[in-house]
């Protein structure tokens, strides 16, 4: 499953695009492939990239250097499938992402333009439900008293269901009998604030600082010291116990 993304054009900045015989080039080079065996049958993601290419080294630095994804990262620089494994179509430019499940390609996304928001929407519609994809992108809200997290008691952390990024710790959590997890503060500079007019209300929206997905609210009813309490929809956290 997918959402639909707008298309980035198809420009030098964004990406690398390769000539057939230079992506030949690489696809037979010296390099080795992919081993399978060491890679997720179930679920693996996998860069294809070349070692002069901007956009590939800004993504690098962008996503991977602080890659805490559920799914699994891997690095290539030919450009064929891992051994035994397929791609839908030829690779032809860098920075591609290719998203294999069970060896085969489900899905794929090329070019990086410094948007990393709009990389971990395309992830985001590979991983999540469609009811928190709901949630992560169109603002949508679970139903009260249904949120698998809402009674979860045990001490760790929080965390983005797309990045893996912490946002709230469980010493944060309190039960405000609203429905929803409840939290007064989040982890430093792990969410940020947008001002929600919608439904003829005025209220603070709170997002994930790292994929841009709506988390839900914030509200000045809290406990102490901060006096905040941060509504947000389980279906867009995962719960990583210490």
């Amino acid at each position: 499953m997918s959402i639909d993304l707008p298309p980035i054009p198809p420009t030098q900045e964004i990406s690398a695009s390769l000539p057939a015989a230079a992506a030949e080039s690489i696809a037979t080079a010296t390099v080795p492939p992919l081993e399978s065996a060491n890679l997720s049958q179930t679920r693996q993601l996998v860069l294809f990239e070349v070692e002069q290419c901007a956009a590939c080294q800004q993504f690098k630095r962008d996503i991977v250097a602080t890659w805490q994804a559920p799914v699994p990262l891997a690095r290539s620089l030919r450009f064929d499938a891992p051994n035994g494994w397929i791609l839908e179509k030829p690779l032809i430019a860098t920075p591609t992402l290719v998203l294999f499940e069970q060896g085969r390609e489900v899905s794929r996304y090329t070019g990086y333009d410094g948007d990393a928001a709009r990389f971990w929407a395309w992830l985001g519609g590979q991983l999540l439900s469609p009811e928190a994809r709901k949630i992560a992108f169109e603002h949508g809200t679970e139903r009260a008293f249904t949120g698998s997290l809402l009674d979860e008691k045990r001490s760790g952390t929080f965390i983005d269901s797309i990045t893996g990024a912490a946002l709230f710790r469980s010493e944060t959590k309190f039960d405000s009998g609203s429905g929803w997890p409840s939290f007064f503060n989040p982890v430093a500079g792990a969410v940020t604030f947008h001002e929600d007019v919608s439904y003829g209300m005025r209220r603070v929206e709170v997002r994930s600082a790292s994929s841009g997905i709506h988390l839900g609210h914030v509200f000045d009813d809290g406990p102490p010291p901060t006096h905040k309490r941060y509504c947000i929809n389980s279906q867009v956290l995962r719960f990583v116990p210490d």
